[in-house]
């Protein structure tokens, strides 16, 4: 662990959301199908700790929507803090015009995410 911090340490921190970014779409690209859930949940956290590198507004959206169905994975398996984690990571990606452009999406990701906030009784969240 103390390896791994100090290798990480060095990384220059501007280039660090750009390797997490890489690293998780090299995850995405290549999980084994005995494997999906363990490594689409690394690859989408990978990907949310990149966030702050994204350049394109297709490439938000697709952040978006795999956050949301990190979410609805987390939920199904009752994980309602984890999937909290992940839906408000996709609400964080939403721009100020997002209910005119994706509200499906938006509805979406709102509505689980209230639902997963309030599974952990979390009201002040939800209300």
């Amino acid at each position: 662990d103390q390896i791994q911090q100090a290798a990480y340490s060095i990384i220059p921190e501007n280039e660090r959301g750009s390797l997490h970014r890489q690293i998780g779409y090299l995850i995405l690209g290549d999980i084994p199908e005995n494997q999906v859930d363990n490594l689409f949940f690394t690859a989408v956290s990978q990907l949310n700790k990149g966030k702050n590198q994204l350049e394109e507004d297709d490439e938000r959206l697709f952040l978006q929507k795999l956050n949301l169905r990190a979410g609805e994975r987390a939920m199904s398996l009752a994980a309602f803090s984890v999937a909290a984690s992940y839906l408000r990571a996709g609400i964080d990606l939403f721009l100020n015009d997002h209910w005119e452009h994706h509200y499906d999406l938006s509805l979406q990701v709102y509505n689980l995410y209230a639902e997963a906030e309030y599974s952990i009784c979390n009201f002040k969240e939800v209300g």
